[in-house]
């Protein structure tokens, strides 16, 4: 299954303008079986993450505890910050993952799709000339 994203303009905040960012509807939940989804949120995919980010806030609508999670310190769009680590599933094209995400109140953007928990699922091909990603989901034997 392969599945083209448009990217999304968004303003630029610190340098004035905006710019484009490439995009992937998800929503979370608690890694239980029938657990209540979050809303579905937009998130920028980004290869310089290592791991799946999203604000506090949307974890706490699911139900998680922030600050009793695992603390890491990070260096990201926030600059130095601790997230605190969950496991959750994400609900992404393709069907639901298991991942573990971390959470932060600091953190300036919904979300974001790191190296383990999103690119281990997928081939990603950024093309910013045609504003677009393509997703190819890789199915585990």
């Amino acid at each position: 299954m392969s599945l083209k994203l448009p990217y999304r303009k968004y303003p630029d905040v610190k340098y004035g303008g905006f710019f484009y960012a490439a995009v992937v509807p998800v929503n979370i939940a608690l890694p239980t079986k029938n657990a209540p989804r979050s809303k579905r949120v937009e998130v920028i995919i980004d290869s310089g993450a290592t791991v799946c980010q999203f604000q506090a806030q949307l974890g706490r609508a699911i139900g998680l505890e922030i600050e009793k999670g695992e603390v890491r310190e990070t260096m990201g769009i926030a600059g130095p910050t601790n997230i605190y680590m969950h496991d959750i599933t994400l609900y992404i094209p393709g069907g639901p993952v298991q991942a573990r995400a971390g959470f932060s109140d600091s953190l300036p953007i919904v979300g974001l799709m790191g190296m383990y928990g999103f690119f281990e699922h997928f081939v990603v091909t950024f093309d910013p000339a045609a504003l677009r990603c393509e997703l190819e989901r890789i199915y585990q034997a």
